[in-house]
């Protein structure tokens, strides 16, 4: 019976596990500047990886910084005309754990259609005459939104020649460059501070006891059947179980967090996912957590 119960498990697992490895993790933070013309200046920050699934970027050239993930582009392949009715059309492949788009359309614009994938949240805001159109989600597959308005009559399409909201774009670029350089500055240092005030409350909470043994720890054999469990895992996934089957069987989330450099919100929901799988179990300790190796995934395990 207990065979049966764990190949239904293991089975479970697999294909969780296949569903997880067949989509990778995006995300994307942009604004959108929309111009009488239907051209549209994106600035905001991507992952590299996102940038194949944005086929407006093809044939135009663009600007992406690799170390801030930064994205600057200019673009009319989002936008079309039919009689006085424009179309805004953005649509991107893959799976976005995070996903936040705001659309900032000309002066005066009036929506006579609104569509967009049900998973995701919107906000409209109107602003000194311009209409803001805000949408976000969280763990979305292939987002799309479409948006047709109308400008007023005394706006004419300025389709070949430079107006005055194109140099605005330009002067957006320049001002928004300077701004993500300085949110970037400021949100490494941010980050630093915080890494630091950590190990330093860790070094208080763990007792000297722990340290004084770490040395003494002995790695846990990897037998067959937790092998093929491991296997299942995503490549972080992979990482977390490795190391606590190195430590012993247990270590703190920020020992973990440090010694594989999986970013803490990440961390987070990788550790929960590991316990409602039932390989790992949680326990406050302090001012961080204990995770440890479940007697499940250590079933008939035996230490070097």
């Amino acid at each position: 019976m207990n065979v049966r119960v764990s190949l239904f498990l293991l089975i479970i697992l697999i294909g969780s596990a296949n569903a997880q490895e067949a989509i990778s993790e995006h995300q994307v933070l942009l604004n959108g500047y929309v111009d009488s013309s239907g051209k549209v200046l994106l600035t905001g920050y991507a992952t590299p990886e996102s940038l194949s699934y944005m086929p407006f970027l093809n044939g135009i050239k663009y600007s992406f910084d690799n170390n801030t993930n930064q994205l600057y582009a200019v673009t009319d392949m989002l936008t079309s005309k039919k009689g006085d009715t424009w179309s805004l059309n953005f649509s991107l492949d893959g799976y976005y754990s995070d996903y936040s788009v705001t659309f900032y359309l000309p002066p005066g614009s009036e929506i006579t259609r609104f569509e967009l994938q049900p998973k995701l949240n919107y906000q409209f805001q109107v602003k000194d005459d311009s209409l803001t159109l805000s949408i976000n989600g969280y763990r979305v597959v292939s987002p799309w939104i479409n948006v047709e308005y109308k400008l007023p009559v005394d706006v004419p399409d300025q389709p070949g020649a430079p107006s005055v909201v194109s140099s605005l774009l330009i002067i957006l670029m320049i001002a928004g460059g300077a701004f993500a350089f300085y949110r970037h500055r400021m949100h490494k240092r941010t980050v630093a501070l915080e890494e630091k005030e950590s190990r330093e409350q860790e070094k208080k909470t763990i007792p000297e006891t722990m340290l004084e043994t770490k040395p003494e720890i002995k790695e846990i054999r990897i037998t067959g059947e937790m092998q093929k469990v491991i296997d299942t895992l995503s490549e972080k996934e992979k990482a977390i179980i490795l190391l606590l089957l190195r430590n012993g069987g247990s270590a703190t989330q920020a020992d973990i967090r440090y010694r594989t450099g999986i970013p803490r919100s990440s961390l987070t929901g990788m550790i929960n996912a590991l316990k409602r799988r039932n390989l790992i179990k949680k326990h406050e300790y302090g001012r961080t957590n204990v995770i440890e190796l479940s007697e499940w995934f250590l079933l008939e395990n035996e230490r070097k």
